[in-house]
């Protein structure tokens, strides 16, 4: 196995919860790696175990049995390492945007006059040149979260997890974000693990898409995504996209159908 291929794995994960006297079983028996640099993007039915994949991954919560792994290392804690990014903006209001950006490289003990001209570049990177100091209140939706982007950017990240970051936006901004962050994505290299419900977005964005079965969630299909590099608007009317989408949701429905017999089945018992 190269060093590349396992540079993010998860081996055997089992993730349960214990939530008012009943136990959740997220994750069942889920493996896969990831290789430095990828974009990865993971689709399923609602609730079964995407955002807890990322959470494992940030080491914000543990894996009941198995590992996962960073270059070869459990991930215990969270780190400057990982970077997330949520559904909502996570800006403090009071600050400007730049202040925003340069906050963390601050706290990582980066000098002022440095973290402020890192926060320029990153900034102009998301395309928000010009905007510095404004206040989040101040900007759009799709602005907001370009800044909390540049943001942990700025923690330079070996991984940028993303969880649905772009859910709570416009039909219109969300297919504006991700052609832009398909090309943050290409000037940076990161490797990033992002979740969707959006199997266009899930396709448009990825190297690679991961379908996860029903709870308990396990990886069901690995798909790769062969369309060409740079990606943007030509690119969501190629017809590939569409065999893309339905072999995707073909895969999700099944899932959907199955847990849907499944708990008429018991209430039937």
């Amino acid at each position: 196995m190269s060093s590349e291929s396992s540079f993010l794995r998860f081996e055997n994960v089992e993730k349960r919860f214990a939530r008012r006297g009943k136990v959740i079983h997220a994750l069942t028996n889920t493996s896969f790696e990831v290789p430095q640099g990828q974009f990865l993007t993971v689709v399923g039915p609602s609730g079964c175990g995407k955002s807890t994949m990322l959470n494992l991954i940030g080491a914000f919560d543990r894996p009941t049995s198995g590992s996962v792994l960073l270059e070869g290392r459990p991930l215990a804690k969270p780190g400057r390492d990982r970077g997330m990014v949520f559904q909502t903006a996570t800006l403090f209001p009071w600050k400007t945007v730049e202040a925003n950006v340069a906050w963390p490289m601050l706290v990582g003990g980066m000098r002022k006059k440095e973290a402020k001209a890192r926060a320029r570049e990153l900034l102009a990177l998301v395309g928000l040149r010009g905007f510095e100091t404004s206040y989040p209140g101040e900007l759009s939706g799709g602005m907001r979260q370009r800044a909390a982007i540049a943001r942990t950017l700025g923690l330079e990240p070996k991984v940028l997890l993303m969880d649905e970051p772009f859910g709570a936006l416009d039909a219109q901004t969300r297919e504006l974000m991700q052609e832009e962050l398909s090309r943050i994505w290409q000037a940076t290299g990161i490797t990033v693990v992002f979740i969707t419900h959006d199997i266009n977005e899930a396709v448009f964005l990825g190297d690679r898409c991961l379908v996860m079965s029903a709870r308990p969630g396990r990886v069901v299909a690995d798909i790769p995504i062969e369309l060409e590099r740079p990606r943007g608007e030509a690119t969501k009317r190629d017809p590939r996209m569409a065999d893309y989408h339905a072999q995707l949701w073909e895969l999700v429905r099944n899932e959907v159908d199955g847990a849907a017999q499944a708990t008429t089945g018991r209430a039937a018992s």
